[in-house]
């Protein structure tokens, strides 16, 4: 009895193995900010937030830029305004419009480790 006879196909994930898409991600996750009128992280901060899938990404994205923009606007002697739209409802934006960012940008963004 072979134990691979029902296998119709193999999968390889090669995402931070053989390819390096962290640029890549990082554009998408900053244009969707960007749509949403929050601050952008940059490329150096959304590596450390990338490796538990993209909705864990879309989480600690918007955590960040909700406590940033928090920031900016004490900074400025102005109210926060986070709180008009549930957090939940905002992960769900937010992911809505990095995947369609990221279909736009991966390929550019996306290279062969050396």
């Amino acid at each position: 009895m072979n134990k691979f006879e029902d296998i119709r196909g193999v999968a390889f994930d090669l995402d931070g193995t053989l390819v390096d898409s962290a640029p890549g991600l990082a554009a998408a996750v900053d244009m969707a900010l960007y749509a949403l009128e929050l601050p952008v992280a940059g490329e150096e901060r959304v590596i450390t937030w990338i490796g538990n899938g993209a909705d864990v990404l879309m989480e600690r994205a918007l955590t960040w830029a909700r406590q940033e923009r928090a920031t900016q606007r004490k900074t400025m002697g102005k109210p926060p305004v986070d709180d008009d739209i549930p957090a939940e409802e905002q992960v769900r934006i937010l992911r809505k419009l990095f995947d369609r960012y990221y279909g736009e940008v991966a390929e550019e963004g996306t290279f062969l480790f050396p």
